[in-house]
């Protein structure tokens, strides 16, 4: 759905609102998550939630903007078509509450929505493949680009700066060591084999076969680190997650190569 700008951004709630509306935000997804494992579960969403913030801070995002992020943050896993039977349906109860029980107006909506949306490593691989076909359409002289006035233009900026911070937050939880305890816990829960050298990472990950159930439950949890989580450094966003990226990254790396050497028995 394609929402409205607002006519001179969004507007940052009283302290006081934006506080119920954080309470608020918190009881729905404790609710919405409650079946979640330990790699998904509320210390994950807190821990998202405290790194946005910080990026924000460090990113410079305006008031406004921070605490449209925070709700995000907050939100961002109730309906994670990994744990969801019927996603579309959970999204659909989440626009409601954004609406009703927040009370956001329908820029704020759209804003929250979209960085939802738009952060997952699904919607990542989407846009790889757009961004693909787009470039072979230049190749032959078909693009095409569509205007945008000052008001939707800026509108656009800011809703790219909240999708930064959230996003980089979540994938830093997704690297380091809490990203390797993470990775190991989600496996275990839906009973992936730990390692099987004849099943090798699959190259060229397009987002049906990442959102595949039945295709993931073939694959290992150590390909999950070859194909998605080694990747993630490479795709921050802000400057100061590219920065806090570096350290778990390495230890991500350390960690695969003390594995496979003890795999092996060499070590």
């Amino acid at each position: 759905m394609s929402w409205p700008a607002p006519a001179d951004g969004a507007a940052a709630a009283p302290v006081a609102k934006h506080a119920a509306r954080v309470a608020a935000a918190e009881a729905y997804a404790k609710a919405c998550i409650a079946g979640h494992d330990s790699s998904h579960d509320w210390w994950h969403i807190e821990r998202v939630r405290n790194s946005a913030a910080a990026l924000a801070r460090q990113e410079g995002l305006q008031l406004a903007e921070q605490q449209l992020a925070e709700l995000a943050a907050l939100l961002h896993d109730v309906a994670d078509h990994k744990y969801s039977s019927a996603p579309e349906a959970d999204r659909a109860r989440l626009a409601a509450f954004l609406a009703g029980d927040l009370g956001l107006s329908e820029p704020e909506q759209g804003a929250v929505l979209y960085v939802i949306d738009s952060m997952g490593f699904n919607a990542e691989l989407a846009r790889q493949q757009t961004q693909q076909q787009a470039q072979q359409h230049e190749q032959h002289g078909n693009a095409c680009t569509q205007e945008q006035g000052p008001g939707q233009a800026a509108w656009e900026a800011a809703r790219q700066r909240m999708l930064a911070v959230v996003q980089d937050a979540d994938r830093l939880d997704a690297i380091g060591a809490v990203g390797v305890a993470r990775c190991l816990t989600f496996g275990g829960r839906f009973g992936r084999v730990l390692h099987d050298p004849a099943v090798p990472p699959r190259d060229g990950l397009t987002q049906e076969q990442y959102i595949d159930k039945s295709a993931a439950a073939r694959q290992t949890t150590i390909n999950h680190f070859h194909e998605k989580l080694i990747k993630l450094k490479g795709l921050m966003r802000t400057e100061a997650g590219r920065a806090a990226a570096e350290g778990r990254h390495a230890f991500m790396e350390a960690f695969l190569k003390q594995f496979h050497a003890e795999w092996r028995g060499e070590a």
